[in-house]
């Protein structure tokens, strides 16, 4: 699979992570978050996605 699409983020305590690889496996549109801006998990990653235009993705990978 092409990692066109694919979102990856890391959740912790304090910060969200996130980020889209490119077709090379690099990450772009890399943000940060501030977790307790964010109900729940779900709402971060939307939020991210609303920024950064949502594209059409393929995968997740999310820690």
């Amino acid at each position: 699979m092409s990692s066109d699409g694919m979102l990856v983020a890391d959740i912790g305590g304090t910060r969200a992570r996130f980020a889209l690889l490119d077709q090379t496996g690099s990450p772009k549109l890399v943000r940060i978050l501030a977790v307790t801006d964010f109900p729940g998990p779900v709402e971060a990653i939307q939020a991210y996605l609303a920024e950064v235009g949502t594209p059409a993705l393929q995968a997740a990978a999310i820690a």
